[in-house]
């Protein structure tokens, strides 16, 4: 009895470390993002004239996630910079924040390093405000503030620094919808760190 006792234990242990290393790669993960974005408004009309809104500003996000083999999907919220234009007679503010479901494609996910894609969709709350200035004597102000449906698509490559430790650099396109008559799109370069629990 003991002989055979000891002969499973060896042979569990055998199987236990001759299990691919991919099994440890699946599950729930938490991933933390952070990079630049680039924000563009157009079509505007008058409501926007002098404003620029493509300065490259801070971008941070948050997400957790599930992954199986090939595919990801996650719930993210995504944190992006105030951008300030300055103005002949004020300034204009403008900053966003999103909230995405997402969903990425491995091309290697069990590979030292693998590219992938993405595209996600969601809706992006939206501030812009027009403040002008008093003591010139115009009395006018916008401020809008619409929730829209948003979308995107991007890609990057994934290094596998542990079995559940992963560093990704990535590229996004996003779609945010219309702010009184103009068309606002946004564009993030960014590095995250993913773990796998």
């Amino acid at each position: 009895m003991r002989k055979f006792l000891m002969s499973t234990a060896a042979i569990a242990v055998v199987a236990a470390f001759a299990m691919p290393a991919h099994a440890e790669c699946d599950g729930f993960y938490g991933a933390i993002r952070a990079g630049v974005a680039q924000h563009d408004v157009s079509n505007g009309g008058l409501a926007f004239s002098g404003t620029t809104l493509d300065d490259n500003k801070l971008m941070i996000s948050g997400a957790l996630g599930y992954r199986y083999e090939h595919w990801r999907a996650e719930l993210e919220y995504v944190w992006r910079d105030k951008t300030e234009h300055k103005r002949e007679f004020g300034k204009t503010e403008f900053k966003s924040y999103s909230y995405m479901l997402n969903a990425y494609y491995d091309f290697m996910p069990y590979n030292w390093w693998t590219p992938y894609v993405g595209v996600g969709i969601g809706l992006t709350q939206l501030d812009f405000a027009r403040v002008d200035d008093l003591a010139a004597g115009v009395d006018t102000k916008g401020n809008y503030d619409p929730l829209n449906f948003t979308w995107s698509v991007g890609g990057g490559l994934s290094l596998k620094v542990t079995n559940r430790f992963n560093v990704d650099v990535g590229y996004r396109y996003y779609d945010m919808g219309g702010l009184h008559n103009a068309d606002v799109t946004a564009q993030e370069i960014y590095g995250g760190l993913r773990y796998v629990f």
